[in-house]
């Protein structure tokens, strides 16, 4: 495959399990490499001379599916430090400094959760635990694995939600997931993998157009995609590409209003 992933972008990856999603994203931080072709971070060849492994995971950060389970220390801050005190290159206030910010990052209250232990907080709040984790070291990529897996509506809204902000903040995000519905709204680009290869990429509008037309691959298109779609072909006046749900709400109440009969008329 070639793929180019922008400074500043917001990318999701989708595709059936099995499809190598994981196994790409693996790649961008050198934790697998390649035994063919190349990687550039930042324009740099993984494969070349001179890069430092713990300054590419740095700038590169990686969030496992499922991250609350390498969730160890006996405090919130010991967990979210941990990296720094291993660096044993920042004083403890600049340690402080750092993990009060990262806590900031993913909307946790630094000083409400710095002394409790992780293994008693909700799911969302252990997520956003080891997401800090990997903020304190400020990646200026952040790539994130099923960041929403086994979390409730509430939990997968606060995840989004902080992931969302870290975008808005600059930093380029790339998100793996099987949940496309949970990706629309917020993604620049979507790219569908399929037997490790690039199946389509695109905005997600065209992206949602292309697979709807590819039966097989229907099943990652969201319902509601998939409703103003069957609504078109019912002769609904509704855009070609609306996915997100204030258009498509949109659309459909000005289709009704301008079917809707005046009042004092007939039929």
């Amino acid at each position: 495959m070639s793929l180019r992933i922008e400074a500043g972008e917001f990318l999701g990856i989708v595709g059936r399990t099995g499809s190598g999603k994981t196994t790409l994203v693996q790649h961008f931080n050198g934790l697998l490499k390649p035994s063919g072709g190349k990687v550039y971070v930042e324009g740099r060849d993984l494969a070349g001379p001179g890069i430092s492994w713990p300054d590419l995971r740095r700038r590169v950060g990686l969030v496992f599916q499922y991250p609350e389970h390498q969730l160890f220390a006996g405090t919130v801050f010991e967990d979210i430090a941990f990296v720094l005190f291993q660096q044993k290159r920042f004083s403890p206030e600049k340690i402080e400094e750092r993990v009060r910010y990262a806590c900031a990052l993913v909307g946790l209250d630094y000083d409400s959760f710095r002394g409790r232990s992780p293994f008693e907080l909700s799911g969302g709040e252990m997520r956003r635990v080891a997401l800090a984790g990997v903020l304190v070291q400020d990646p200026s990529i952040l790539v994130l694995d099923e960041p929403t897996a086994g979390l409730d509506g509430p939990g997968k809204k606060e995840i989004l939600r902080e992931i969302a902000a870290l975008h808005r903040s600059g930093k380029t995000i790339v998100i793996v997931s099987h949940a496309v519905e949970d990706l629309a709204e917020q993604v620049d680009r979507l790219m569908v993998m399929e037997d490790g290869r690039v199946l389509t990429a695109g905005e997600p509008g065209e992206v949602f157009s292309r697979l709807r037309a590819m039966k097989e691959f229907s099943f990652l298109v969201p319902p509601l995609f998939q409703l103003c779609g069957d609504l078109r072909a019912a002769g609904w006046d509704i855009p070609e590409g609306v996915f997100r749900t204030e258009e498509a709400l949109s659309a459909i109440d000005r289709f009704l209003k301008e079917r809707r009969p005046l009042a004092g008329t007939q039929n």
